[in-house]
């Protein structure tokens, strides 16, 4: 008899238990404003729990009281996969791969040079290369004279310095190429751009003439160093762009209008992990497409310790058209990261940290012989992938001879060495 009680006693319990289980989760499932998709954790394991399923569930407690409960499905991981989350993409759209960059100067566009390199490389694209050794152009006019490809037909990339013009850009690429470019603060590419060229392999005259603070001087006494509208050291990005000489406020809103236009994204060069994250995003690249060694990055020369308060609010007149470019493109860049999804910013922080191991792994000669890989696990954001020496190396290589293994594999190579 007191077996008997005791037994319906934990019948019933075991009875209450499940209903209260059953109504916790209701509770807890709420409205979904979304897809009514949520993942409940039942007896240790992550299930997949949609309102779609019907209650075809029959658990028995005993040969009396039958209890029913939707089916669950059975989760993979805790949280989405890489896998998953790819296979969706691919569906959509696949990576882009006709891409016109703008490559401005001083603004970490070497860097984003080689990145497109190694993309191209990988996959047998064409580039449009010229009888100069690595310009595409030197005026919005015209550009320079193609060597044309022997081994391919037509054209994918075009990366090379040039100032942009859509009509001469367009004439060359696919019609559905994305045009992307890059900015810097315009005080840090005059900067940078003073202590580049004062290096005897890269001298230019005006530059190297003057005695003293060159920062200084340039912008103090322009009409004596630096009397062109547009050059190595004034509105340099505006001139990459196409700008007219022209400081005229309705001819400045009118081009950035028609640049807006054009241009699927512009980089930050002081926001290089966002801007790459979004590039990746925009192109539905993979995380190995946008890893980095910064290269072409001269460290020394002077600094803006050098200049006076009156020094930079002098240069922001002086070099404000290429302010109205920058600021222009950069408020739009975070108008535009900033309507992406929240995990955005996390995306960011695992690129960050990926780079630092890269960094690490690629600054370490002695995995050059020893067969070490840097392998980077699957995540929300990338499956998993490994990173040789040897594409460090690739990373690192200098822009001359990249251009250089491109032209020999794609049949535009300069017979002989001609600057235009």
């Amino acid at each position: 008899m007191l077996q008997t009680m005791h037994g319906r006693v934990m019948q019933f319990t075991g009875c209450i238990v499940l209903v209260v289980l059953i109504i916790t989760i209701t509770v807890l499932m709420g409205q979904s404003k979304t897809d009514y998709a949520v993942f409940v954790r039942f007896y240790g394991t992550y299930l997949n729990y949609s309102r779609s399923n019907k209650f075809n569930v029959t658990i028995e407690t005993t040969g009396q009281y039958k209890l029913q409960f939707p089916t669950l499905k059975r989760s993979d991981t805790r949280v989405k996969t890489y896998s998953d989350n790819h296979q969706q993409q691919q569906q959509q759209k696949q990576e882009v791969r006709h891409i016109g960059f703008l490559k401005v100067h001083k603004a970490a566009s070497s860097t984003m040079q080689n990145i497109f390199f190694r993309f191209g490389l990988k996959r047998n694209l064409t580039y449009v290369f010229t009888k100069h050794p690595n310009y595409f152009s030197r005026s919005a006019k015209m550009h320079l004279p193609l060597v044309k490809p022997r081994y391919r037909k037509g054209y994918d990339i075009i990366c090379n310095h040039g100032v942009f013009n859509y009509d001469i850009y367009s004439s060359l690429l696919p019609k559905d190429t994305v045009y992307l470019a890059i900015v810097r603060d315009p005080l840090a590419v005059f900067i940078s751009a003073v202590n580049y060229y004062s290096q005897k392999s890269q001298q230019i005259d005006y530059i190297v003439r003057i005695r003293g603070n060159r920062l200084q001087e340039l912008i103090q006494r322009p009409e004596v160093y630096d009397r062109e509208f547009f050059s190595y050291t004034k509105n340099v990005m505006a001139r990459d762009f196409g700008f007219p000489e022209s400081n005229d406020q309705s001819r400045i809103e009118a081009k950035l209008k028609e640049l807006d236009q054009i241009f699927k994204l512009v980089l930050l060069a002081e926001h290089i992990e966002e801007s790459l994250i979004l590039m990746k995003r925009y192109l539905n690249w993979k995380l190995q497409d946008i890893l980095f060694l910064s290269n072409n990055v001269y460290g020394k020369g002077q600094t803006g310790a050098d200049l006076t308060l009156n020094d930079t609010e002098k240069f922001k007149i002086r070099n404000q058209l290429d302010y109205a470019v920058y600021n222009f493109f950069y408020k739009k860049f975070w108008d535009q990261y900033n309507s992406e999804s929240d995990d955005i910013n996390s995306e960011v922080k695992l690129f960050k940290n990926v780079l630092f191991d890269l960094n690490n792994f690629c600054n370490n000669r002695a995995h050059e012989n020893n067969g070490s890989v840097l392998t980077v696990e699957e995540s929300k954001w990338t499956e998993q992938f490994t990173v040789k020496f040897e594409d460090c190396k690739y990373m690192a290589k200098d822009e001359l001879k990249f251009i250089t293994l491109l032209r020999q594999k794609q049949g535009s190579e300069l017979r002989i060495p001609t600057f235009v």
